[in-house]
């Protein structure tokens, strides 16, 4: 056998004739199932002799990991089964070793009708026995014979299907690990536990549109993230907290000063409203803070950078129109941002710069001022960079997720502003806020991409120009 497989292996199969071909994947699959047979037999016949253990192994499934290198895991499952063919279902081994049955059959047949005394016995039952089971296996592939053979299993003996539900649930387990760039989850779920977060996840991950070129495995991670979002925002956790659980970050006043300037859009100075300041949004007088100036940074040995013409001409020849109230830019200017203190989580973990803009886009901000031996000198009230008012006209206005092709609803979402035009100008005009869903607001902050409002909808444009198609 093994010399014509030796020859067999070294056939060019793109060579072989299609029809061939089809009909090899049935007779290697059927070698397969008479291969599997026999090494059962083998491995039971083995372990009745025992000079398996002449060698000091502490098991025979420790024996047969030695000698064939396979897992542990499937070292004892082969073991377990090649036992219960022996011992418990004849018939299944027979049908095995014919090619009648595969060998996901044989596995099933181990494992839903050996696990109990009552279930055991009831296999010798010549009508409702090994023989009914076995038909089933021959007429059904092994997905719905998995299903068929765990009816017979709970009918046979209910408490043992009772006792599994409760080994199940004390079996339950899940861990969210950090590592040093995120998180790893894992863990284990019952039957029904995993049945309802799959569920709940087909649900929000919906039928994905043509141009989400995301994985699978993507869109469920950001559906798990999602779920945990609306349970946040929906007050479900903690309903008669005073605040509801979220994130919380920590940002040097300085770093939120230089995020508005990276933020600001590209425009030349003396555009910068009359009086304003980084910091008035926040309710801070100005001699607390510094101004940052709203153009680029200023160039070695250049004193006036910042300074406008006195009549508020930009020194160009035209007034600057390059603050329009309708454009809503992500982009930050990383120069602005080099040697700034860095923002934390509340854990210490750091923020960067992309994620710190997102995240000040769609927060409640609070402002704590220390002296220079740390001790608290004000404490603001949290506001919110837009009313309740605000939100729901806009809202009203755009219904769902403006990102094209994205028809999430209000719930799921939340406002993309300019974090620079409210620190610049004071309350956020709603002609500056979109609706997003949070899946494409993480988007738009992270891949910079620019907002513009023409006529009676958004043009969504990448960092290099172009538009994002629409419908």
């Amino acid at each position: 056998m093994r010399d014509v497989l030796a020859e067999l292996v070294k056939v060019d199969l793109h060579d072989v004739p299609g029809q061939v071909l089809l009909d090899a994947v049935e007779a290697v699959e059927g070698v397969r199932r008479q291969v599997a047979a026999l090494a059962a037999r083998t491995l039971a016949t083995v372990e009745a002799q025992g000079m398996w253990a002449l060698d000091g192994s502490r098991s025979l499934a420790a024996w047969y990991r030695g000698r064939t290198g396979v897992h542990g895991a499937t070292a004892a499952r082969e073991v377990r089964q090649a036992r219960a063919l022996r011992d418990v279902l004849p018939g299944t081994a027979k049908a095995l070793a014919a090619g009648e049955i595969s060998t996901d059959h044989a596995a099933t047949m181990v494992r839903q009708t050996t696990s109990s005394p009552a279930r055991r016995g009831l296999l010798a039952d010549p009508e409702l026995g090994e023989t009914l089971l076995l038909a089933q296996a021959k007429a059904l592939d092994g997905t719905d014979f998995a299903v068929a053979a765990a009816r017979w299993s709970q009918q046979a003996d209910p408490d043992a299907a009772d006792r599994g539900y409760r080994e199940d649930l004390a079996r339950e387990e899940f861990y969210l690990s950090e590592t040093t760039d995120g998180y790893v989850p894992g863990g284990w779920l019952s039957k029904a536990s995993g049945q309802a977060l799959a569920t709940a996840l087909a649900a929000r991950v919906g039928m994905p549109s043509t141009a989400d070129t995301r994985s699978p495995a993507q869109r469920r991670a950001a559906a798990l993230v999602a779920l945990a979002r609306l349970a946040l925002d929906g007050g479900v956790l903690k309903p008669g907290a005073r605040i509801r659980p979220h994130l919380a970050v920590h940002v040097p006043f300085e770093t939120l000063q230089r995020l508005i300037a990276a933020a600001a859009p590209a425009h030349r100075p003396g555009c910068l409203a009359s009086g304003a300041y980084p910091g008035v949004a926040f309710g801070l007088p100005p001699e607390l803070t510094r101004l940052v100036p709203a153009a680029s940074p200023p160039s070695p040995g250049s004193e006036d950078a910042d300074m406008g013409s006195e009549d508020g001409d930009d020194g160009s020849g035209g007034p600057c129109t390059c603050g329009a109230e309708h454009v809503i830019g992500a982009e930050l200017d990383p120069a602005w941002l080099v040697g700034a203190p860095t923002a934390t989580f509340d854990d210490g973990v750091v923020i960067p710069p992309a994620l710190l803009g997102r995240i000040v886009c769609a927060s409640e901000l609070h402002r704590v001022v220390f002296g220079p031996e740390s001790e608290v000198l004000d404490v603001g009230r949290e506001e919110r960079l837009f009313t309740a008012a605000q939100t729901r006209a806009i809202v009203a206005r755009d219904k769902r997720c403006q990102y094209p092709r994205c028809h999430a609803p209000p719930g799921e979402g939340e406002i993309h502003h300019s974090i620079w035009w409210y620190t610049q100008f004071g309350s956020t005009s709603v002609r500056l806020g979109v609706l997003l869903c949070w899946y494409h607001h993480d988007y738009v902050h992270a891949h910079a991409i620019t907002i513009a409002r023409e006529g009676e909808r958004w043009v969504f444009r990448r960092a290099d120009g172009t538009v994002i198609p629409g419908e």
